[in-house]
């Protein structure tokens, strides 16, 4: 399930349906631009559809690594919900958690075993960017590490 269009500022939603990487040479740019579009708004939309998201997660069967790494940032994202909303973490965290719930893909999802390539490869540059917060968090909800490598 998408965020609805109007729950999300344009501009971050026309950068989570863009299909031309021309303006975006790297996946760490593409990653740097979206985060820099979340807004308080947009976190609040997130948080609003955290049961379809997690709906979309149990429905992830091809890949139990990223079933769990995007379990890992739901809840990290849930969790710092009284965190101050310019925190890098948790915009960087809502970007990738967007990307994942939105429909447009770069890889369509239902393509079979490389549909989630994409999402796959923006929760692993989130993860790797911030393993340390991260880590903590895994081993505070005792789930262990958190994945990242």
């Amino acid at each position: 399930m998408k965020p609805p269009p109007d729950s999300l500022p344009e501009a971050l939603q026309n950068h989570l349906s863009t299909n031309s990487s021309a303006d975006v040479p790297s996946l760490a740019q593409y990653v740097d631009q979206g985060t820099a579009l979340v807004t308080p708004e947009a976190i609040a939309a997130l948080r609003g559809l955290h049961a379809p998201l997690l709906a979309k997660i149990a429905a992830v069967a091809d890949s139990a690594v990223l079933r769990q790494r995007l379990e890992l940032l739901t809840s990290y994202f849930m969790a710092t919900s009284d965190a101050p909303t310019d925190a890098t973490t948790q915009r960087e965290v809502a970007f990738a958690l967007l990307y994942f719930l939105k429909g447009f893909d770069r890889i369509p999802d239902s393509v079979p075993e490389v549909g989630l390539l994409d999402d796959a490869m923006i929760v692993q540059t989130v993860l790797q960017r911030h393993e340390t917060v991260l880590e903590a968090h895994a081993m505070r909800q005792g789930r262990g590490q958190a994945g990242a490598r």
